[in-house]
């Protein structure tokens, strides 16, 4: 296993409940068709950001695709075939407390520069926050104290690996951080500081809003404003969860309104979706490795409507969730429930 894939491998987030409700109808461009009648038109006079425009970025270390090249060595193409339709699909890097801060930042600074060389829009899982998962099986973090230095780094690293002096990265900030009963107000604070820092080196940032069936609109909104999405491009949704892309996209509407009767602007309420595991949408509340799951439509950002800025596959799918229903430790690949999600995906 490479570094990066080691180090991927215990990022885990989890995360309760989801709805069973079918997918939204046809697709354009791997977005809902009818995005631009359900979520609002773009603001008028705004120029449409290559991010949206150009493919995402497939990264070339991932444990998916070295089981792949597994299968491969040992002569079994048909098994190759199957997992290569989960390592074929941009997603995103995570990276966490599992490297020195030089390591860190030179990780960042490689990824970043490859998408962008190669005309792709990179995106990263930043997952570090102190006492994060509130101790659960993804706990861990760094100190408040050694926070901030942490994410310097990760800013250097956008900015070392930027093409025309900017990265263009997507940023997803620290799933599952504000929805968690251990939110507090040093939290906010690091997470607000945090925002900054990344959005000022041209990265596209995004805060944690749980899922549909955590918490409601009104009291997400409260916990993003506090934590800084006014410095933010938005909002991400169903990270390492299961619901209904169309159940996402209602919650991400209701929550972009209440946003709005907070004050914030409409250039800060736009949000994705992780779509890398709602192909059936029937995991009727397990969190942790739910049977008959499969994956979502494949990922990509799109100029379709406002505020919706597409769908991405945030976590990692054939990864663990954690020692639950006959799965390894959280991150741990394991096979045969990647695939199961191939067998069951969104066709």
């Amino acid at each position: 296993m490479t570094s990066a894939s080691a180090a991927h491998g215990r990022a885990r987030l989890l995360r309760r409940r989801t709805i069973a409700l079918a997918l939204a109808g046809a697709l354009v461009g791997a977005l809902p068709a009818a995005p631009v009648a359900a979520l609002g038109v773009a603001p008028s006079g705004s120029e449409v950001d290559p991010r949206l425009t150009q493919p995402l970025y497939v990264d070339t270390e991932s444990q998916a695709l070295e089981a792949v090249r597994a299968a491969k060595a040992a002569g079994n193409t048909a098994l190759a075939a199957k997992l290569k339709i989960i390592s074929s699909a941009p997603q995103a890097r995570w990276v966490g407390d599992w490297g020195t801060l030089e390591q860190t930042r030179a990780s960042v600074a490689q990824y970043v520069k490859a998408a962008r060389t190669a005309k792709r829009t990179p995106a990263i899982v930043v997952y570090a926050i102190p006492n994060r998962d509130c101790g659960g099986y993804s706990g861990g973090g760094l100190t408040p104290e050694t926070y901030p230095g942490w994410i310097a780094q990760i800013a250097k690293g956008l900015t070392d690996g930027a093409v025309s002096g900017s990265s263009r990265a997507i940023v997803l900030l620290e799933p599952d951080a504000l929805m968690s009963d251990c939110a507090d107000a040093t939290r906010n604070r690091l997470l607000k500081d945090a925002t900054a820092a990344l959005a000022a080196t041209g990265a596209w940032v995004y805060l944690d809003a749980g899922h549909s069936n955590w918490r409601s609109a009104t009291d997400t909104a409260a916990r993003l404003k506090a934590a800084g999405v006014g410095k933010a491009r938005g909002f991400f949704t169903n990270v390492s969860n299961f619901n209904a892309t169309s159940d996402e996209q209602a919650y991400g509407r209701d929550v972009g309104t209440a946003l709005s009767r907070l004050g914030v602007g409409s250039a800060h309420r736009h949000f994705v979706v992780d779509t890398s595991r709602n192909g059936q949408a029937t995991a009727n509340g397990q969190w942790c490795n739910p049977p008959g799951q499969g994956l979502g439509r494949r990922p990509a950002l799109s100029t379709a409507g406002y505020p919706l800025d597409g769908l991405l596959w945030v976590k990692r799918p054939g990864e663990s969730d954690g020692a639950c229903n006959g799965g390894p430790a959280a991150g741990q690949w394991w096979q045969q429930y990647a695939l199961d999600l191939v067998r069951l995906r969104a066709r």
